[in-house]
């Protein structure tokens, strides 16, 4: 069985991100006014963590490191973001070894996160010809 299904799935996964916003606009170590729009208009970190947790085949969103670097600053508040994450996403009956398994995935992209590395610009060469300069 899959993280994904464990959490209970995509209706899940959405029910908590009210608690998320909730829990993060309460702690003083986030200011999430730069973060507000991810909860109240775009849904890349639903579909993100619908993919991470093994629920989707891809994730086109936007990339983990400028979904989470905004909030994240630093080593110890990633760690309390995935504190609070694991609070609202599991439940009492959830095993420590599920909510182990979040964790665990959760650090592996910490490096990401915290410090980005920037991305080689791609060259595209075109095969035909510019239709606009014929």
């Amino acid at each position: 069985m899959t993280l994904y299904m464990k959490l209970g799935g995509r209706k899940a996964i959405m029910q908590a991100m009210p608690a998320l916003h909730a829990r993060l606009d309460k702690d003083p170590c986030f200011d999430i006014a730069t973060f507000r729009q991810e909860f109240e208009r775009s849904d890349d970190l639903t579909e993100f963590l619908i993919f991470l947790s093994g629920g989707a085949p891809f994730y086109d969103g936007k990339p983990v490191a400028d979904l989470l670097s905004p909030i994240c600053t630093g080593e110890d508040v990633y760690i309390r973001f995935v504190d609070h994450l694991v609070a609202v996403l599991f439940t009492e009956r959830s095993t420590e070894d599920e909510k182990d398994a979040l964790r665990q995935l959760m650090d592996q992209l910490r490096p990401q996160v915290l410090d980005p590395k920037p991305v080689a610009p791609v060259l595209v060469y075109a095969i035909e010809p510019d239709p606009l300069n014929a």
